[in-house]
């Protein structure tokens, strides 16, 4: 895994994995904690993509919470990286590759958790009805055909909804 072709964000979450193990009480650090990472990072892609595929996002981040709560605390020793986030990790440049892109995004964390779910991941996944298909479905309205080719390619995403107007929304809602 080479964390110099991660993106900003990518990196932002999985750093935070750490912090969320220890704030929790967890030794191991897995897919659970990046899941969480990623709901909750400022300005949240995967986030938004949840909520284009009709779930309805406090509770999705409710369930991702959760599911790092129950799992097994322990009180010192040193934290590491589990075996299935490890797999999860490098299966993401498999995802960055196959799609074209030069950098590992947060989408290609969320797409190789959803190949490789550890049980309570698969759950989760099984629970909202979230695919592959699904994903990939809510992430072609943000990323169009667009290409990860820089460390902070979702400053790039949805630009026209980040910074314009829709005036025909404003003429209906009489805002003009």
């Amino acid at each position: 895994m080479n964390i110099s072709k991660f993106t900003q964000k990518s990196m932002e979450a999985v750093e935070r994995c750490q912090k969320l193990a220890y704030e929790y009480g967890n030794q191991e650090i897995e897919e659970e904690h990046l899941l969480y990472s990623l709901l909750t990072i400022e300005d949240s892609l995967i986030l938004k993509l949840i909520e284009k595929m009709g779930i309805q996002k406090e509770h999705f981040v409710n369930r991702a919470e959760n599911a790092v709560s129950k799992r097994v605390k322990v009180q010192g020793g040193q934290v590491y990286v589990g075996r299935e986030l490890n797999q999860v990790l490098t299966s993401a440049e498999d995802e960055a590759r196959q799609m074209g892109d030069e950098y590992v995004s947060v989408e290609h964390l969320f797409l190789s958790m959803i190949k490789h779910p550890n049980k309570e991941i698969k759950a989760i996944w099984t629970e909202y009805g979230i695919t592959r298909e699904r994903f990939l479905q809510a992430l072609s309205t943000v990323r169009g055909n667009q290409r990860v080719t820089s460390d902070n390619p979702e400053a790039t995403y949805d630009t026209l909804e980040k910074y314009g107007e829709d005036l025909v929304e404003k003429a209906r809602n009489q805002k003009l």
